[in-house]
């Protein structure tokens, strides 16, 4: 998606009702996971690929990220606005910069966060391509998190086979959705790079459409304690992660991997 896109679609947002129970479950899920997976991650810098989160709200992943952690988009309007967001934050760096030629050193970062970054390029090859400049900022060692639309979510499958301009004229798509992979694939295009895929699973689970409507109907009517009610029932939804049916319900599969040490690469 065009950078000049991404800046209007921003701007939209800042003009759009506050999701209050939304944002702060999708942080949660987010949060939660990179709690499980970064656990064993080794000490050093930490990147997050996009900043959109950070710049239309206060409730965001980064918020938990280890002080000198860096964060990236390739917008300047979303940049500038989640610098305005993190201003108390301590020690984040923010950086302008194209995923499909990072700026960042190859080896500098001990872990990625690359949440729904990757998927939303027209090609597989832009696909393919921001992934291995990703990957090539881990350090031996490092450990990424990445997440994808889910291909095999039955609702995920029909929005990817539907029109973009018609849906976003409804409003069910605020943005562009671009390419993304099954895990099968993705676990695939990680082992190509040379990582080893140590975890995978499905993550949020709440039904984006009817949750994201009922939080504009309590932002309207409701009040702080009906928004806290709605937080804990979409969080609830997570408990469908440990079935065998995570793969249909999740809006995102999630891969952990992990770069061999010298000796074992």
């Amino acid at each position: 998606m065009a950078t000049e896109n991404w800046d209007q679609v921003v701007e939209d947002f800042q003009d759009s009702p506050t999701l209050d129970a939304w944002r702060g479950y999708m942080k949660e899920v987010y949060c939660r996971l990179t709690r499980r997976w970064f656990e064993t991650a080794p000490p050093g810098r930490r990147l997050k690929t996009d900043l959109f989160e950070e710049a239309i709200c206060l409730q965001h992943p980064m918020a938990e990220f280890p002080a000198g952690s860096l964060g990236m988009d390739g917008s300047i309007s979303v940049v500038a606005r989640a610098k305005d967001n993190l201003e108390d934050s301590i020690g984040y760096r923010l950086l302008v910069g194209d995923l499909r030629q990072s700026p960042i050193r190859a080896g500098a970062l001990s872990s990625i966060l690359s949440g729904s970054s990757l998927d939303h390029f027209e090609t597989e090859e832009e696909l393919a391509s921001g992934l291995a400049e990703v990957s090539a900022g881990l350090a031996p060692g490092g450990i990424l998190v990445l997440t994808l639309d889910n291909p095999q979510n039955p609702l995920i499958w029909i929005r990817n086979h539907l029109p973009y301009r018609w849906l976003n004229r409804v409003g069910l798509v605020p943005y562009f959705v671009g390419m993304t992979w099954s895990r099968g694939e993705a676990q695939r295009q990680l082992e190509k790079l040379g990582l080893e895929v140590t975890a995978e699973s499905a993550i949020a689970h709440a039904p984006r459409a009817p949750a994201i409507w009922l939080d504009s109907l309590t932002r309207r009517w409701g009040g702080d304690r009906l928004r806290g009610l709605l937080l804990r029932t979409y969080l609830a939804f997570e408990c469908l992660e440990s079935l065998p049916t995570r793969y249909l319900t999740g809006y995102y599969v999630a891969m952990r991997a992990r770069k061999p040490s010298g000796r074992q690469a």
